[in-house]
C-alpha cells in the first residue's frame, strides 16, 4: 500500500469512526432526538448530498479493497541455494545493465528498465549514441555483452533484450 492509499485510508477510517460516534451518540441519548431527526430530515429533502457522500465513500472502500488484494510482482529475482534463498534486486540487475551498455564503444547513455519473464528477466535499454557508429553492430554488441555478463554474475537468464536508440549525441571531448 502506497502512501496515497495510506493517507486514503485514515481519512476513511476518520469518516467512517465520526459517523458511528454520532450514530452511537443519538442512540445512546447524549444528542437530543429532534437534531438526528432533522438532520434526516434533511438528507431526505435534499439527496443529492447524502447520497454523494455515499457514492464518494463506495468509491474510498473499492479503491482500499483494491490496494488490500492485489498481487504485486516482486521486485526481485529469487534463486535456491544451498544455504538457502539469494535474492536479487532488480533495481541492483538494472544498475549492471547500464553499467555494461556504457563500457560500450560508441554509447554516450544509458537507461535500463527490468521486469520479470516468465523464466528468466527481460531488460529494455534505452541508448544514445554516437553518430558515427554502426548501429546494429552496436545494438548487437550491447545485448550480447549485457545478456551474457549478467548471466554470468547473477545466473539470471535474460529472456529478452530490447534495445532502442533513443538519440544519436555528438562525440565530445572528455575532461579529466
Amino acid at each position: 500500500m502506497g502512501p496515497f492509499d495510506r493517507g486514503l485510508l485514515a481519512c476513511y477510517a476518520l469518516a467512517v469512526t465520526l459517523g458511528l460516534g454520532v450514530l452511537a451518540a443519538g442512540l445512546a441519548g447524549a444528542l437530543p432526538p429532534y437534531l438526528l431527526w432533522a438532520w434526516l430530515r434533511a438528507g431526505l429533502e435534499e439527496p443529492e448530498i447524502p447520497l454523494l457522500v455515499l457514492g464518494a465513500m463506495m468509491l474510498v472502500g473499492a479503491r482500499l479493497f483494491w490496494a488490500a488484494v492485489r498481487v504485486r510482482r516482486p521486485r526481485v529475482v529469487v534463486q535456491e541455494a544451498a544455504m538457502g534463498q539469494v535474492r536479487i534486486a532488480l533495481a541492483a540487475i538494472k544498475e549492471l545493465a547500464e553499467k555494461l551498455a556504457l563500457a560500450q564503444g560508441g554509447v554516450r547513455e544509458a537507461a535500463a528498465r527490468v521486469e520479470q519473464g516468465k523464466s528468466g528477466i527481460r531488460i529494455l535499454l534505452e541508448l544514445a549514441v554516437t553518430s558515427d557508429v554502426n548501429v546494429p553492430a552496436v545494438a548487437a554488441g550491447v545485448q550480447e555483452a549485457v545478456s551474457n555478463r549478467i548471466k554470468e554474475v547473477t545466473g539470471v537468464v535474460v529472456e529478452d533484450l530490447v534495445v532502442t536508440v533513443k538519440s544519436f549525441s555528438a562525440r565530445r571531448p572528455r575532461v579529466e
